[in-house]
């Protein structure tokens, strides 16, 4: 914090520590003290830019609980990203599981059990997101039907990042019930860890206040796991109720920083991937630290804001300014330290600051926008009144995934490199801050529904991304750190398999009923991208190049292989 390497001017943040203070020998000659801190961050694993022909390496420490040791880190990306893969095999989950190796992944929050209900009709807005609704279906005979709970949230994510070869650790909160262990289990199952988000002291200090407060031993909202109900329409559309709909936001507000077995995880994490509910849930504050900690160790941010895209902006009209305020900051925040951002058409330009289709996306009414200029529903409130039922319609607006992608780009203060527009059943795009435009189709499927079809798809943009910059670093210091960038058709190539990859997991995902442990397979993902191989028409959308989905098999296999699951 302020302090630098005399040597190599290499940043040094400040961590936590169990004596007051501790030396640490920096590269070559120089010495840097590191000072007791309340947050867990650990030293930055910054390049070194030596002042004289020196070769410096980056280094990453790690307040051990168990043990004073430093662990070494491999050196950054010439972007900055330390998101390469080594050949160490994944080793099982468990809550006792030795830190060793690096992480390919940790998703941040939003850890929840999902209850299928199910297919029929589903209620309008202002129906669906009332304390009226939510308790009705809580005390629905489908709740208590265990066989209908599965995994949901963040969980999707990584339960399809470990399928496809990933070593991957969740941060997050589950609480001391049913059906936080039926969720710790099930991720455990699937070789996922899950680390504390909030000690264990200060959930039985946040216990300990709301009984003083209510007089009665009631427990707390750190008690209880979250429970979101998933609802169908029987055509493969969905909708979400959950206590995040009605707050109080954020729901873990005592959460001011990660627990310390989290700040391990984060500290030697490759990328972490956040979506927009997390902000339901912590503090933008919160979730600042937790990224920080990775960003110092040159981990890769990746952002899916998720349908809550909308609440990032204050409607015309709206009384409740505070809220938005809070969550416009917050948009701030992550837009500043991502490096990749997924998202639907029309939450993409939800996010975008101004012009049409910041516009557009503020007002779109329902559903997911798809394809190369897709049509959008769009309404405007009354000046005078913030409330939905008072919305007008104003006709439909044709909305461009380039268009929206770039106004995104050029956003005050994002710092996103690629953003990643997910288009449904017509495939993805990606657009980069340099310009580049990759399409890419989706094989055609019979739809069960579409629940985690973009979570699925979004650890294949994590796994394909992670390569592209293994490739630029090594490039990079085979060229004595001339060439940072790949050749415009090398980079091309290497999106078009890596989105070829993410299509054909989210299509996977999608002739499921469900999403957790029912997101896609290998098998079936290897199975589609078989079928684009031979058959050309059996892909929708912009359509999959028979030589792409060759690749995106084979970058598949890659990890599979590292990771010690190819058979």
């Amino acid at each position: 914090r302020g302090t630098t390497c005399p040597l190599h001017s290499a940043a040094v943040v400040h961590l936590s520590w169990t004596p007051k203070e501790a030396r640490v020998a920096c590269p070559v000659f120089a010495s840097m003290t590191c000072v007791s801190s309340p947050f867990p961050v650990a030293i930055a694993n910054v390049k070194c830019v030596p002042r004289f022909k020196t070769k410096g390496t980056g280094r990453s420490v790690a307040n051990l609980l168990s043990r004073s040791a430093f662990r070494q880190v491999s050196g950054t990306s010439p972007t900055g990203s330390k998101l390469g893969r080594d050949t160490t095999t994944r080793a099982f989950a468990s809550q006792s599981d030795e830190y060793s190796g690096p992480l390919d992944v940790v998703a941040l929050g939003n850890m929840c059990v999902d209850i299928l209900h199910p297919p029929g009709p589903i209620p309008d807005a202002q129906s669906l997101k009332t304390s009226e609704f939510l308790t009705t279906l809580d005390e629905s005979l489908f709740a208590r039907e265990r066989e209908r709970w599965e995994v949901g949230g963040n969980c999707n994510f990584l339960i399809a990042a470990a399928r496809l070869g990933m070593r991957v650790e969740c941060v997050g909160h589950v609480g001391n019930d049913a059906a936080g262990a039926f969720l710790k289990n099930t991720l455990h199952d699937e070789g996922v860890p899950l680390r504390r988000l909030a000690s264990r002291e200060l959930v039985d200090e946040v216990r300990e206040k709301e009984r003083k407060k209510n007089g009665a031993e009631t427990g707390s909202q750190m008690d209880k796991t979250l429970v979101c109900h998933v609802l169908r329409d029987g055509d493969g559309g969905h909708a979400f109720c959950s206590r995040y709909d009605l707050g109080p936001w954020p729901l873990l507000a005592e959460v001011n920083g990660v627990d310390d077995h989290a700040a391990k995880s984060l500290g030697k994490t490759r990328a972490v991937f956040v979506n927009g509910f997390v902000f339901d849930e912590l503090k933008p504050s919160a979730v600042k630290s937790a990224v920080a900690i990775a960003k110092a160790n040159g981990a890769g941010i990746f952002f899916d804001p998720g349908p809550r895209a909308f609440t990032f902006v204050k409607k015309r009209g709206s009384k409740d300014s505070k809220q938005y305020v809070e969550r416009a900051e917050a948009l701030d925040m992550i837009l500043s330290n991502c490096d990749v951002i997924l998202a639907t058409l029309e939450e993409a330009a939800a996010l975008v600051e101004r012009g049409d289709a910041a516009d557009v996306g503020h007002g779109a009414l329902r559903g997911t926008a798809v394809g190369g200029g897709a049509s959008v529903e769009v309404a405007s409130l009354d000046e005078n009144d913030g409330k939905d039922s008072n919305a007008r319609l104003t006709g439909k607006v044709t909305l461009d995934p380039a268009t929206v992608a770039f106004q995104l780009l050029r956003r005050p203060g994002c710092s996103a490199d690629w953003v990643v527009i997910k288009c449904g059943p017509d495939g993805a795009s990606v657009f980069t801050k340099r310009g580049d435009m990759v399409f890419v189709g989706s094989p055609s499927v019979t739809v069960g529904d579409t629940v985690g079809c973009g979570d699925s798809a979004a650890a294949a943009i994590v796994l394909g991304y992670a390569k592209i910059q293994a490739v630029k670093k090594k490039l990079f210091e085979a060229s004595s750190g001339k060439i940072a960038y790949l050749p415009n058709a090398k980079l091309a190539a290497m999106i078009e398999e890596t989105l070829t990859l993410a299509t054909a997991t989210g299509a996977a995902t999608a002739t499921t009923i469900g999403a957790g442990r029912n997101v896609a397979t290998v098998d079936l993902v290897k199975s589609l991208l078989d079928s684009c191989v031979c058959d050309t028409e059996s892909c929708a959308g912009w359509g999959i190049s028979p030589d792409a989905a060759k690749r995106a098999k084979a970058l598949l296999d890659d990890s599979l292989e590292k990771s010690g699951k190819r058979v």
